[in-house]
């Protein structure tokens, strides 16, 4: 796929700007916040003499990039701040930061941060929650840090290849972002052979991938070996929910739950699962059925051995009926359907959901793709993969297609091995990689 800026340069930018980064340390602007030009002499922090991520919080100091906190500390092991960390970004790509109005509800005017979280949303580097907020004040996890250093850096990715994590389920939302640092060298994982997605990201660690991005030729070559894992027969890739998501009072189905492993088996685990309902008044379980009772959202809760997954379900009343509409569900505002894509919003751990149970932690409004050649991996006979592709191409890059256009138009290139073209828009076998390649070629 297009990439929104070539990494290269970035990167050569971000050494000829001398940024600064994110003043967490007060609510107010200072003189340091000013950019500067040149290298500066930074004093040792004190707390950070024997700490593993010593020298990239140091490379980065001495370019302006990273100051300590008030009392000289440095506090490495600290979470990191969603503003903090966009702050580091606007810095570091050398944007040009101006006054204008807040771009959130919940970052005040004249907040410390509020001119860098305006030109992050700008520069689209950040998109805030889809209810519009910006989480001021939220830590940032390791899979959002993922997503927005992959915006910020224009980082690429190989489609093709797979994850070594295996905490990290191809159904992740942040899982190609994951995989873009993990293949440019910015990732390792932790030394459990684990990524830890959801796991906030400290000081340090956010020191450390900005680094290894930026002065890629300081990456040791064991900073780029996987992990050790279990053999890929014993890997859980992803847990399938092979249910409908969305349901009308007192409809019932059956419960199926399968798991995909990374050797590309798949078993069906229903009998050894126990299910829960987290919220009964809206729907039960009963003689392993899911039974819809009455209008609401629900999480269907599966635990299977040491692994506890879930969906969203949402309840629809029986006699409403749909009114059409391009990007809503009548007027629920907790569904969306968008070029034949549906979405419900789980209010609770604030993300989309989709009818396969994918999660997405905002549903952006992305300008028409630009004309050009996009390559993608041939799904072939992976219904999940080709959905997802669909997805990517649709709601993330403005292709101009609905879901059903985009899937039909992949199976029949894949059954015909000629050329389709839906709306002036080719879909054909990349000319390099033959059919392990699908190029769209838009006007």
């Amino acid at each position: 796929m297009k990439l929104k800026k070539p990494l290269v340069a970035l990167l050569t930018t971000s050494l000829l700007v001398s940024p600064i980064v994110a003043g967490a340390e007060a609510n107010v602007q200072n003189a340091e916040d000013k950019p500067k030009t040149t290298q500066v002499q930074v004093k040792e922090f004190p707390d950070i003499k024997n700490h593993w991520a010593k020298s990239s919080i140091e490379f980065l100091a001495e370019r302006d990039i990273l100051h300590g906190m008030p009392d000289g500390s440095f506090k490495p092991d600290n979470s990191i701040t969603r503003e903090e960390a966009v702050k580091v970004l606007v810095k570091t790509l050398g944007v040009e930061v101006k006054e204008q109005k807040s771009k959130f509800p919940d970052v005040p005017e004249g907040f410390w941060a509020e001119e860098y979280i305006n030109v992050a949303k700008d520069e689209s580097i950040i998109k805030g929650y889809p209810n519009g907020k910006f989480g001021l004040g939220d830590k940032l996890t390791r899979g959002q840090m993922a997503s927005i250093l992959v915006r910020a850096f224009g980082l690429p990715v190989d489609y093709n290849k797979e994850l070594p994590y295996p905490d990290v389920k191809e159904n992740h939302w942040a899982y190609y972002d994951i995989l873009a640092l993990h293949q440019n060298g910015a990732v390792k994982g932790l030394p459990d052979g684990t990524f830890a997605p959801n796991k906030e990201i400290t000081r340090a660690e956010f020191s450390a991938f900005v680094e290894r991005i930026i002065n890629p030729e300081n990456i040791k070559d064991e900073d780029k070996t996987p992990p050790k894992n279990p053999s890929p027969s014993e890997i859980i890739k992803s847990f399938n929910f092979e249910i409908d998501h969305i349901l009308e009072e007192g409809q019932e189905q059956p419960l199926v739950l399968k798991i995909e492993f990374a050797d590309g088996t798949i078993k069906d685990v229903t009998k050894e699962t126990t299910f829960e309902v987290e919220k009964p008044e809206i729907a039960v379980i009963q003689n392993d059925k899911l039974k819809a009772l009455k209008e609401g959202t629900t999480k269907l809760i599966a635990k299977y051995k040491d692994e506890t997954v879930y969906t969203v379900i949402e309840v629809k009343a029986k006699e409403e009926e749909e009114k059409p509409s391009e990007q809503n569900d009548g007027n629920n505002e907790n569904v969306k359907e968008i070029k034949g894509f549906k979405f419900i919003w789980d209010e609770n751990n604030k993300f989309w959901v989709d009818e396969k149970g994918y999660i997405y932690t905002d549903l952006p409004e992305v300008a028409p793709i630009e004309s050009g050649v996009y390559i993608f991996g041939n799904p072939r006979d992976n219904e999940k993969r080709l959905y997802s592709n669909a997805v990517s191409f649709i709601i993330f890059d403005g292709l101009d297609l609905t879901k059903d256009e985009f899937i039909n138009a992949v199976k029949t290139l894949n059954k015909t091995k000629q050329p389709v073209k839906v709306k002036n828009i080719t879909f054909d076998f990349d000319k390099y990689d033959g059919e392990n390649s699908i190029s769209i070629r838009v006007p």
